[in-house]
């Protein structure tokens, strides 16, 4: 063997033996470590934010992301209107301040305004609750089935799609 090809193959074995140290740093980064968290509570009161409130009866935290079990939250939209919600499960991420729940989603405020639906997708900055799933909206004389419902400006713009059915009752003054 010549001088040229044992160089060739000892770099070969050594680069090899390496490898698996630099996958294994690799991997380790991009992982966290799961955090088991007990009443987890989230909350803000900016002076330019939304003040909410998001406390769950546990949680696992990785990363930014946190799931969250028995879930219940309140968010003060700009018109001092508070909204609540009750979830079995979700997820919400720190960073982008979003909030997805899964599992008995209920959505309601004290103007006797409530929602129902199997997921939900909360986005706390943007301020739009987005509902999928088997929606029902109600109050004292409405009441809105659908696939989907987007909820924007300030809880005051309800839009629904697929599959609407609705029972709409009047009530005139003289």
């Amino acid at each position: 063997m010549n001088s040229n090809n044992i160089i060739t193959y000892l770099v070969s074995f050594l680069f090899i033996l390496h490898l698996p140290f630099h996958s294994n740093y690799a991997f380790s980064e991009s992982t966290y470590t799961p955090i088991e968290i007990a009443n987890p509570v989230f909350t803000t009161k900016g002076v330019n934010e939304i003040p909410y409130t998001i406390k769950a009866a546990s949680g696992i935290q990785r990363g930014d992301d946190l799931e969250l079990f028995e879930i219940e939250g309140k968010i003060k939209n700009r018109d001092n209107i508070w909204i609540y919600l009750n979830a079995d499960k979700g997820n919400y991420n720190q960073i982008s301040q979003v909030v997805f729940l899964f599992k008995n989603i209920e959505v309601y405020t004290d103007n006797k305004e409530r929602l129902i639906s199997d997921e939900a997708i909360i986005d706390l900055q943007k301020d739009i609750i987005t509902l999928l799933s088997n929606v029902e909206y109600e109050d004292q004389n409405n009441r809105i089935k659908s696939d989907k419902s987007v909820i924007t400006d300030n809880f005051q713009n309800f839009q629904y799609f697929g599959n609407v059915r609705t029972n709409i009752n009047s009530y005139y003054y003289e």
